[in-house]
């Protein structure tokens, strides 16, 4: 895993003139991969890049890499390099190194753009062809690594880091104020946005090709199109599923250093770690947990448990409220745009302790999304039901009485309240605004009553319908899971794996996100993998007999830290000075009414506000540390 950075003018590059930020972003990007550090430059472009060794750890991998007039800065891994390799050298291609790098180079020379449905992996890559006059800008199918540019006439920047983009292209921005809402509904800012005003993340599944004649991106990656057709039995789907998951793990142990995994009480990571014991791995295991908060938050004794069954060498890290103050700066210093879920906190904290004994981590994220494994998927099916009660009866009793119940995670009763509230204010509606209503933290009008000035972009009900069009599934359940996946898997969950590992040079590789395993779900029909009571019920199914029959009955938590608990008493301190009113004056951004409210409910206990108070405070946070970023005129 690496860190990249670049530019390219087509005019010619004052190489004296970028050197100095160059070398910033390069020390920015030092976190990512602190094992070495290269630069190049042919006059009109230069690259840069910081390594993490991982494979190929002699010296004849390092990068930027040079060959055959390409150049190329790359971050992630190949793990089926070595096939695509042989293929190239039966085509009569020759390789100086056992690097997935130099593949990339000899595979685009030989394909072009045909190399990059051969891969499996996760990766961002820039690459220049000095004879094409072309740049060519890469991100994997689904979002694992992040590729930012921005470009002006004959000039283009691009980095793995939006600060680090910031650094080499020295432009003064503004607050993007469509993002900023977007932060304020999602807790994280949808791809193509960035924070920064002109400043883009190339999406997922997308190429950027930029030369004299302009910019062009386009998809190569579509789960829709890559979607095999429907299977006609379960147990055709099981037979087919079991041995890609097993693969996909087994290709995820190519490494050259020690490898290990993170685990929770939940199914998802569990059958990662037994998938690495039946293929005869020695495995390690890694989990979080929080002293004195609640069960809910608590998985140390079922990771144990699990761990105890296969046999692994397990390793669980505390964290007190005292530890996640401390790590609160460290954790906005990594974060390159505002990012407010605050599971980033514990992820953070659990691959700073993991990163102490191996380099590489194997995960359980992404199944969610494929296999339908959160609880608003539950409500999904719920919703027709809901929709048969009289409208009358809904509006007039229903719904007055359930918003009025008090609600709170420390409590089994009161989180049960809180989940039937979403619940109920959003199952009448349409399938994809009742999808970004279980999404969404702040409505639209509560967006306009606090952000100033109000001004009105893309709704979150929009980029939705959008994304729901494109998965062109007729089954619903399916039609939700391809929107999960296109934005809260891209936006969210890995963001937060990437930056909170990569803060520490741990590489975190999920196998629930091979192509192979996610486009033999998406074959499925939405009922083998979600009925009533049973999210992610085919998985349930397949590997029943890997893991004791306690995990699969488990219910489904979140990995979440105790946030609205800590707001209330150890944190406190950050609540208060975050709705403090002349700070907010002084930001210019925000009017104090809602803050305040949400304060009084938090702390009366009408309403659990944890997410919207941590929201302002990571904002402001991350907002005070960079100076080059202005209020939006």
């Amino acid at each position: 895993m690496c860190g990249i950075v670049g530019r390219l003018d087509l005019r010619g590059i004052d190489q004296s003139a970028i050197a100095p930020g160059l070398s910033r972003a390069l020390d920015r990007l030092g976190r990512r991969g602190p094992d070495g550090r290269g630069t190049w430059s042919d006059g009109r472009c230069m690259f840069g890049h910081t390594r993490l060794a991982i494979i190929d750890l002699s010296g004849a991998a390092r990068q930027p890499m040079i060959r055959d007039g390409l150049a190329i800065t790359f971050n992630g891994e190949i793990y089926n390099y070595r096939s695509v390799r042989d293929e190239l050298q039966q085509l009569g291609h020759a390789f100086t190194t056992q690097s997935d790098t130099e593949v990339l180079l000899v595979g685009w020379r030989a394909w072009g753009a045909a190399l990059l449905p051969r891969l499996v992996g996760m990766f961002a890559f820039a690459l220049w062809d000095s004879r094409a006059g072309e740049l060519v800008l890469v991100r994997d199918r689904f979002g694992k690594k992040p590729l930012l540019f921005t470009h002006s006439g004959a000039r283009i920047s691009f980095a793995s880091d939006l600060i680090a983009l910031q650094d080499i292209d020295g432009q003064q921005r503004q607050i993007d104020p469509s993002a900023l809402r977007f932060l304020f509904a999602l807790r994280y800012i949808p791809d193509p946005l960035t924070i920064a005003s002109g400043i883009e993340k190339l999406p997922a599944g997308h190429l950027a090709r930029f030369s004299a004649g302009g910019i062009a991106i386009q998809r190569w990656y579509d789960l829709a199109s890559a979607r095999p057709p429907r299977y006609r039995s379960e147990m055709d789907a099981i037979e087919d599923l079991k041995p890609r998951f097993d693969a996909a793990v087994a290709a995820r142990t190519v490494a050259d250093v020690p490898i290990g995994a993170f685990l929770s009480g939940g199914i998802d990571s569990a059958l990662v770690a037994a998938s690495l014991a039946v293929q005869g791995h020695e495995v390690r295991t890694f989990t979080v947990g929080f002293p004195g908060a609640s069960d809910y938050y608590e998985e140390r004794p079922a990771a144990r448990a699990v761990a105890q069954y296969l046999g692994t060498t397990h390793t669980e890290i505390e964290v007190t409220p005292a530890e996640a103050l401390g790590a609160i700066q460290d954790l906005l210093e990594n974060q390159d745009e505002p990012f407010a879920d605050s599971s980033a906190l514990p992820t953070y904290l659990l691959s700073r302790a993991t990163r102490q004994h191996v380099t590489v981590a194997l995960s359980g994220d992404g199944a969610d999304e494929v296999f339908g494994g959160y609880r608003k998927y539950q409500g999904e099916l719920y919703a027709a039901s809901y929709g048969l009660v009289p409208h009358w009866l809904r509006q007039r009793v229903i719904e007055p009485i359930v918003s009025s119940l008090p609600e709170n995670k420390d409590y089994p009763l009161l989180e049960r309240a809180r989940r039937l509230k979403r619940f109920i204010a959003h199952a009448g509606k349409p399938p994809a605004a009742r999808q970004a209503g279980w999404a969404r933290l702040l409505s639209e009008g509560q967006l306009d009553a606090f952000i100033r000035p109000s001004s009105k972009g893309p709704t979150v009900e929009a980029l939705v319908e959008s994304v729901r069009a494109t998965a062109r599934d007729p089954d619903a359940i399916n039609e939700m899971l391809s929107a999960e996946i296109a934005l809260g898997l891209v936006g969210d969950m890995l963001v937060k794996v990437d930056r909170m590992s990569m803060a520490h040079a741990l590489e975190v590789r999920c196998p629930w996100l091979d192509q192979r395993v996610v486009e033999c779900a998406a074959a499925m029909p939405g009922a083998y993998k979600l009925a009533r009571g049973a999210g992610k019920r085919i998985l349930r199914r397949a590997f029943k007999d890997r893991l004791p029959g306690a995990v699969f009955d488990r219910p489904k938590r979140g990995f979440e830290m105790p946030i609205a608990q800590w707001l209330r008493t150890d944190l406190s301190d950050l609540v208060r000075r975050a709705i403090d009113p002349a700070r907010l004056a002084r930001d210019g951004l925000f009017r104090p009414e809602l803050p305040k409210r949400w304060h009084d409910d938090l702390m009366s206990g009408r309403r659990d506000t944890s997410w919207e108070l941590w929201t302002l405070i990571v904002f402001q946070g991350w907002n005070e540390r960079h100076a080059w970023l202005e209020a939006a005129a």
